[in-house]
């Protein structure tokens, strides 16, 4: 079956450029198209990655030498349900869509909706503003601030400053931050491991792991064990259901 030409919603901005690459076959779970697209922006004046995506992978990786954004992108659909993809620049933040929102109500025979997997290279410094609703997640390599809401799928993040995530389900490992990190999560494990700063923790239900901390750590946990090594005090809210272990606890411990 012919693919029809992705729907770009682009705007003329200095230093945007892209190319889309069709390939030849439907891609997996027998989609219609499965079609490569990379669109790059100049990173010069910007600060902030906003990002909007919907179903699929976002890979984020900072690297401190490159002077531009660059997105791989691998979308996989269905003839009569184009992507929106784009990359652009309003003031000092980069604009980053993807998703096939306006067919969420479509019906498709296989029962796979289509999605698009998302590989972004951005400057070490660049922070992360990240509105995701389902597919995994790994940021690999930025030192700038991150916010996160996500809907589902696991979220990996090495490195960071300061980080504010809010997710619904899915694993979260998060590990050499240098700055406080605040999770509210829904379901699923959690994994804290060397943070500089202070911990906060308000969890639904998994279990817990969070150790080498330099500041404290605060917890208010639903149901799942919990586990804290290694930390300069700790505030134990709510433990729930589940075990509760800790050690090496330099500072005061309490448990209301």
């Amino acid at each position: 079956m012919l693919a029809r030409a992705i729907t770009m919603v682009t705007a003329l901005v200095l230093g945007l450029t892209g190319c889309i690459v069709n390939v030849n076959s439907a891609g997996r779970d027998n989609f219609d198209y499965h079609k490569q697209t990379q669109l790059t922006l100049e990173a010069q004046s910007l600060d902030t990655l906003v990002a909007d995506t919907g179903a699929g992978n976002l890979k984020i990786v900072g690297d401190a030498s490159v002077e531009q954004i660059t997105l791989d992108a691998d979308i996989y659909g269905y003839d009569g349900a184009e992507p929106e993809l784009t990359l652009t620049r309003s003031g000092s933040k980069a604009k980053l869509v993807a998703n096939f929102d306006s067919f969420h109500r479509m019906s498709f025979s296989n029962g796979q909706s289509p999605y698009i997997d998302l590989m972004v290279k951005v400057p070490a410094d660049m922070m992360l503003d990240i509105h995701d609703g389902s597919g995994s997640i790994v940021i690999r390599g930025v030192q700038a601030d991150m916010q996160i809401e996500d809907g589902s799928g696991a979220i990996e993040i090495d490195g960071g400053n300061k980080l504010t995530i809010d997710d619904g389900s899915g694993s979260i490992s998060l590990t050499n931050v240098a700055g406080d990190i605040q999770v509210k999560d829904g379901s699923g494990s959690l994994t804290i491991a060397s943070v500089k700063g202070d911990v906060e923790i308000d969890d639904g239900s998994g279990a817990i792991e969070v150790r080498g901390i330099k500041g404290k750590v605060t917890i208010d946990d639903g149901s799942g064990g919990i586990s804290v090594v290694d930390t300069q005090g700790l505030h134990i809210i709510d433990a729930g259901s589940g075990s509760l272990s800790f050690d090496k606890i330099q500072g005061q411990v309490s448990i209301d």
